[in-house]
């Protein structure tokens, strides 16, 4: 068993993490460490939803990037492939009229403004595990 509890934002639709999980309101991301919500947060994103957040959603998630700069480590873990990303290559991309390597550039832009990380996941077990990995190495150094 962990040392540490996670933290699901009560927003998030489909949480990686089950046990040693409290549902909670998170300010900022959709994942933290219990005790750690102003320092750790880290944001969730399907391609679609990248898609949405970075067309549309533009101006609410710049709002979340800016109280990210706060906190000691924020990192975006995208459900997906940077492939699937750039071809936009997943189930109603048509919907929207945003192209993918638009959609790249934005993302890049964000990565150098605001500091933050992001890691393409793959797939969910994938991003899954890169979360855990990430709170486990955060958690090592605060003992």
């Amino acid at each position: 068993m962990d040392d540490y509890i996670i933290i699901v934002d009560s927003r998030e639709q489909k949480p990686y993490f089950t046990k040693n999980v409290e549902v909670a309101g998170l300010k900022t991301g959709d994942y933290s460490i219990k005790g750690y919500e102003d320092r750790i947060a880290i944001e969730r994103k399907s391609i679609a939803d990248l898609f949405g957040t970075l067309g549309k959603g533009n101006k609410r998630f710049k709002k979340e990037l800016e109280r990210s700069r706060s906190l000691e480590y924020f990192a975006i873990i995208i459900d997906g492939t940077f492939r699937q990303v750039r071809d936009k290559d997943f189930p109603d991309s048509y919907r929207t009229k945003m192209k993918g390597f638009v959609i790249l550039k934005i993302l890049f832009t964000l990565i150098v403004k605001y500091k933050v990380h992001v890691f393409f996941g793959g797939d969910r077990k994938q991003s899954k595990s890169i979360v855990k990995q990430l709170f486990d190495a955060y958690w090592r150094q605060q003992k």
